[in-house]
């Protein structure tokens, strides 16, 4: 193939080859474990944090990856329903404001430990964030990592055409 100036470019036939072929390399199952792979120092971080702040333990186990197969994406993040229970994740990273708690019949009475009432101040909480800090800590890392493992894909791709 030659261009206006008269220079050929030779190879340009493998790299047809090595394009083509790209499209098994890069498919869905590929791009989830690439993701997965990526993430997983993030998991482990915002699992090692939220174990500070989580006093029943369940928004840690709640932690992990859930995959859009259809967007070809991931979310990372306390997991809710299927048995992971990190319904109250975000009062944790978030806190609370104080408020007003109110029986939620009538004439009913709100109860524990130390008696019961038709209302309770809840005094809030702080934040204890967890994910935040966690993406801080490795975001940088996780495109690292996807950078990487794609030069590997792409690299391959040339070596199997260019033995």
């Amino acid at each position: 193939m030659a261009n206006s100036s008269g220079v050929k470019i030779k190879g340009i036939e493998g790299l047809d080859q090595v394009l083509a072929g790209f499209d098994d390399k890069f498919g869905a199952q590929v791009l989830d474990k690439m993701l997965r792979k990526a993430a997983g120092p993030m998991v482990r971080e915002a699992k090692r944090l939220s174990s500070n702040a989580d006093v029943t333990g369940e928004t840690t186990k709640s932690i992990g990856i859930v995959a859009n197969r259809k967007a070809g994406s991931i979310t990372i993040g306390p997991r809710r329903g299927n048995g992971y229970k990190g319904y109250h994740a975000h009062l944790l990273e978030y806190g609370t404001a104080p408020h007003l708690i109110k029986a939620k019949a009538a004439a009913g009475l709100l109860h524990w430990a130390g008696g019961a009432a038709h209302q309770v101040q809840h005094p809030g909480s702080a934040a204890q964030p967890f994910m935040r800090p966690a993406f801080d800590a490795t975001g940088t890392g996780m495109v690292d990592s996807i950078k990487d493992q794609c030069r590997e894909i792409i690299e391959s791709g040339f070596k199997s055409v260019h033995k």
